[in-house]
C-alpha cells in the first residue's frame, strides 16, 4: 500500500510541477512573442513613415521644379497666384515663398512683406546645400498657425504642413521624422512628437530597447530623412494582456500534458516491474529463451550459443530488453532474472551439451550477480542435473560491470576454479583496454557488431577490428566476432590467421530450443558429409545454417530482428545483464 501511496504522490507531484512549469513557460513565451510581434509592428509602422516622408520629399521637389524660375517677376500679382495655386494643389504643403539673402520677401499667403523677414541661422544644412528651419513660430503666428517647419532650396521656401504625417497617428506609439547631414553627423526633426532621444541619435543607433522603450528606424534610401517610431514596453503588456494570458494558459495545459505523459509512462515502468517479477516467480510462459548460435569462423561448426531472453506483457506486446532489464536492475530483481534464464537455458539445453561435449552455453550476468552466493550454487546444481561440465558454461560480463577490478576479479578467480568459462560482452564500446581485460583473467572476448558494421566499408574505426584481434590473439584470449551479417564480413574474418568464432544473423538468427536442436544436427550432418568427401571440413555453405529454422524464430522477421538487435549495444553498455536479439 505504501508503494502504491508514494507512487500516486510521486505523479501528483510531477503533474503538478508540470502544470507550473508549462504556466510560467508559456507566460515567458508568451511575452516573447508579444515583445517580438511589437517590434515588427513598430518596424513595419517606421518603415510606412519613411515612405511617407520620401512622398512628402517628393512634392517638394516637384513644386520647387515648377516655381523656381518665374515667367514673372518675382512676388508680382501674377507670381503670388501662380505660387498660392501651387500651394492649394499640395497635399503636404501649406505655403510657399520667395527668399534672397536668408530674407523672406513675399508668399502665397502672407503675400508681399512690408519688411522683409530675416529668417535667421538654419537648424540643419542638408548635403545639398538647402536649409531646413523647424519651431518658426513668429512669421506663422501671423495666420494662426503655431511653429512650422521650412526648408529652403535656392531662392524658395516651402512651409510643411503640420498635418502631413496626421493621420499616422497611433495609439500608445509616438513617431519622429529627422531630416539630417551625414556629413556632419547632424539632424534635425522635421515631423512627429517628441521622443526623449536626441535626433542625431539615428545616425548612430540601430533599433533597440532603451530605458524601458523599443525603438525601430526606417531611413530613406533616396532622401537624407529617417523615421522613428516608439513603444513603451509597459503599454505593450498592458495592451496584451490577454493574449499573455492566453499563452500562460496553453502552457499550462501543455505542461499538464507532458506531465501526465510522463506520468503514465512512469505508472507503466512501475507495472510493467511487477509484470515481469511475476512472470519470474511463476515461471510463465511470457518469458521465452531463445538461443543464437556461435560457430567456428574456419569450419563452420557450430561451438556453442547464447541465450536470449524474450518477454511479452500481459497484453501479449513483446517488451524491448532495454526496457525490462532496467527495470529489473532498478527494482532489485535482476539476479531473479538471471536465475530464470540459468535454470531455464541448462534445462532446455541439456540433452545437446551432453551430446556435444564441445558445444558452450553463453549467459549473460550483472555485476550484481557476481555477488550473489545464490548464483554459484545454482550453477553447480544445475551442472549437476543437466549431467554437463562446468566448461560448457560460458558466463558473459559487460564491460561495464567490470568497473570494480578487485571485485570483478575475486569473483572471475572463483568462477573459473570452479570449472566455468567467462566472457567479457560487446567489448570495445566500454571503458575496458585489452590490458585491464588481461588482469581479470577471463577466457575470451566478444567484439561489438559496431566493429563488425565497418567491414569493406571507409569507416575510421574500420581498422581497430584487426587490431583488437590481433591484440587479444597474443594475450590467448578466445576470439568471439558478433554481428556478423553479410558473406564479405564472413570472408573478412575467414582470411584471418586467427582461430575466430563468430555470430550473427548470416549464420542464423535465434532459435529456439527445438530449432538450435535441429540446427546442430544439420550442421554436424554437413561436416561429416563434406569429411567423408573432401577429407577435410569446409566453411559452412550460406544458407545451409538456416535449413529448416525459420519456422522456429519465435514468428519475428528479419527486421524486427535487426531492430531489437541495435538496442541491446544501449542496453548492454548501461549495465543491463540479458541480451535480447
Amino acid at each position: 500500500m505504501r508503494i502504491k501511496t508514494n507512487a500516486r504522490l510521486r505523479i501528483l507531484s510531477l503533474t503538478i510541477l508540470g502544470t507550473m512549469v508549462g504556466s510560467v513557460g508559456g507566460f515567458w513565451l508568451g511575452r516573447t512573442m508579444v515583445l517580438r510581434t511589437a517590434k515588427a509592428g513598430l518596424s513595419v509602422y517606421a518603415q510606412g513613415l519613411s515612405r511617407n516622408a520620401d512622398s512628402l520629399s517628393d512634392e517638394i521637389n516637384s513644386i520647387l521644379l515648377q516655381v523656381d524660375a518665374p515667367t514673372v517677376p518675382a512676388c508680382s500679382n501674377q507670381d503670388l497666384a501662380e505660387l498660392k495655386a501651387q500651394t492649394f494643389r499640395s497635399v503636404h504643403i501649406k505655403d510657399i515663398g520667395r527668399t534672397h539673402d536668408g530674407k523672406l520677401f513675399c508668399s502665397a499667403f502672407l503675400g508681399r512683406l512690408a519688411h522683409p523677414y530675416v529668417e535667421g541661422p538654419p537648424a540643419l544644412v542638408l548635403d545639398d546645400g538647402a536649409n531646413v528651419y523647424t519651431h518658426v513660430a513668429a512669421l506663422m503666428d501671423s495666420h494662426g498657425s503655431g511653429n512650422a517647419t521650412i526648408v529652403e532650396a535656392g531662392d524658395m521656401d516651402v512651409v510643411l504642413n503640420s498635418s502631413a504625417f496626421g493621420s499616422w497617428d497611433r495609439p500608445y506609439v509616438g513617431f519622429m521624422v529627422v531630416a539630417f547631414n551625414r556629413q556632419v553627423g547632424q539632424a534635425t526633426q522635421i515631423a512627429g512628437s517628441t521622443l526623449p532621444i536626441q535626433p542625431a541619435w539615428v545616425l548612430s543607433q540601430d533599433s533597440q530597447i532603451l530605458e524601458g522603450t523599443i525603438y525601430r528606424k526606417a531611413c530613406s534610401t533616396r532622401y537624407a530623412t529617417c523615421a522613428v517610431a516608439a513603444e513603451l514596453v509597459a503599454d505593450v503588456w498592458r495592451s496584451t494582456f490577454s493574449t499573455q494570458i492566453a499563452y500562460s494558459a496553453m502552457g499550462g495545459f501543455a505542461g499538464l500534458s507532458f506531465a501526465l505523459m510522463i506520468a503514465l509512462l512512469y505508472w507503466r515502468a512501475s507495472s510493467l516491474g511487477h509484470q515481469l517479477l511475476r512472470a519470474v516467480h511463476k515461471d510463465s510462459s511470457s518469458l521465452q529463451l531463445v538461443y543464437q548460435p556461435i560457430l567456428d569462423v574456419e569450419t563452420g561448426r557450430c561451438l556453442g550459443a547464447e541465450a536470449l531472453l524474450r518477454w511479452k506483457d500481459h497484453n501479449g506486446i513483446p517488451i524491448s530488453p532495454d526496457v525490462f532489464i532496467p527495470i529489473a536492475e532498478e527494482k532489485g530483481f535482476i539476479n531473479e532474472v538471471t536465475a530464470f534464464v540459468v535454470r531455464h537455458a541448462t534445462e532446455e539445453l541439456a540433452h545437446l551439451m551432453r551430446k556435444s561435449q564441445d558445444f558452450t552455453l553463453s549467459i549473460n550476468v550483472a555485476a550484481s550477480d557476481l555477488g550473489d552466493e545464490r548464483l554459484f550454487e545454482l550453477l553447480k546444481d544445475q551442472v549437476q542435473v543437466a549431467g554437463i561440465r562446468p566448461g560448457q558454461i560460458a558466463l558473459e560480463l559487460t564491460e561495464r560491470s567490470t568497473a570494480d577490478l578487485t571485485f570483478v576479479r575475486t569473483a572471475i578467480e572463483r568462477l573459473r576454479a570452479e570449472g566455468y568459462k567467462v566472457h567479457i560482452d560487446d567489448f570495445g564500446i566500454g571503458f575496458s583496454s585489452l590490458s585491464y581485460i588481461d588482469q581479470l583473467q577471463v577466457n575470451a572476448i566478444k567484439i561489438d557488431r559496431a566493429f563488425t558494421q565497418t567491414i569493406g566499408t571507409d569507416a575510421m574505426i574500420a581498422p581497430i577490428l584487426s587490431q583488437m584481434v590481433e591484440m587479444a590473439s597474443s594475450l590467448g584470449l578466445e576470439i568471439v566476432v558478433e554481428g556478423v551479417e553479410t558473406e564479405v564480413q564472413r570472408d573478412y574474418l575467414a582470411a584471418s590467421d586467427k582461430n575466430l568464432r563468430a555470430q550473427g544473423w548470416y549464420y542464423s538468427g535465434p532459435l529456439t530450443a527445438e530449432a538450435l536442436h535441429l540446427f546442430d544436427t544439420q550442421n554436424k550432418g554437413i561436416q561429416e558429409s563434406a569429411m567423408s568427401r573432401h577429407g577435410c571440413i569446409p566453411t559452412l555453405p550460406e544458407g545451409s545454417a538456416r535449413a529448416g529454422s525459420t519456422s522456429k524464430v519465435l514468428e519475428l522477421d528479419r527486421s524486427d530482428e535487426l531492430h531489437e538487435s541495435s538496442t541491446i549495444v544501449g542496453a548492454l553498455a548501461s549495465g543491463t545483464s540479458l541480451a535480447l536479439l
